[in-house]
């Protein structure tokens, strides 16, 4: 559970200044009349967002190395597990970046723009328990559920299991939001 606490809170935190600084200060203007279309915008501050995102998680591989060695020999980690865990919390949180970068293009608020994007990210989250409330017999809808929930995802992907649909979904719902936030950028244009 603390993973979810943390990617819940830090991704929020990491994204909200992305765009909602820029517009309070004046400085989006100045920055949307570079010569740089506005993908490369919003693919760049995405690309900043999530790197730092990805700089969070690195002490957790020597503390895992520190682990190993320490540990009873007959509990080595493999490194294919960790490998899967690492993807695993890499596409959520590229994911989770991607709707931190639309939150923040939406507002001029830092404040509003990490409580839209921990909202999204919690309404999100909590979609992965809506396969426990409808049950067995629910049919196609059961299904669905079990499609979206991000925590049997992550189940997967720390038993070391990489199934292609899970990275497929997750990429995908980055695109979806980076589309999103290309649009919202773009529509400055109409105003």
């Amino acid at each position: 559970m603390f993973f979810w606490l943390i990617l819940l809170i830090a991704t929020p935190v990491i994204t909200m200044r992305l765009f909602a600084q820029e517009k309070f200060t004046g400085t989006f203007e100045t920055l949307m009349t570079c010569p740089v279309g506005d993908a490369q915008v919003v693919l760049a501050k995405f690309s900043a967002a999530f790197l730092f995102y990805m700089l969070t998680w690195a002490p957790l591989l020597p503390c895992l190395l520190l682990v190993h060695r320490y540990a009873n020999p007959g509990t080595a980690l493999d490194p294919w597990t960790v490998a899967g865990t690492f993807l695993g919390i890499y596409l959520i949180g590229a994911a989770y970046t991607a709707m931190g970068c639309l939150a923040s293009a939406l507002t001029r608020s830092q404040i509003v723009a990490a409580m839209v994007s921990f909202a999204l990210g919690l309404t999100l989250f909590l979609l992965s328990f809506l396969k426990y409330s409808l049950g067995q017999e629910a049919g196609w809808a059961g299904y669905a559920a079990s499609y979206i929930s991000m925590v049997e995802h992550m189940e997967d992907f720390v038993r070391g299991v990489v199934d292609t649909r899970r990275v497929t979904f997750y990429l995908s719902l980055t695109t979806l939001f980076l589309f999103l936030t290309v649009r919202v950028v773009e529509s400055r244009r109409w105003r």
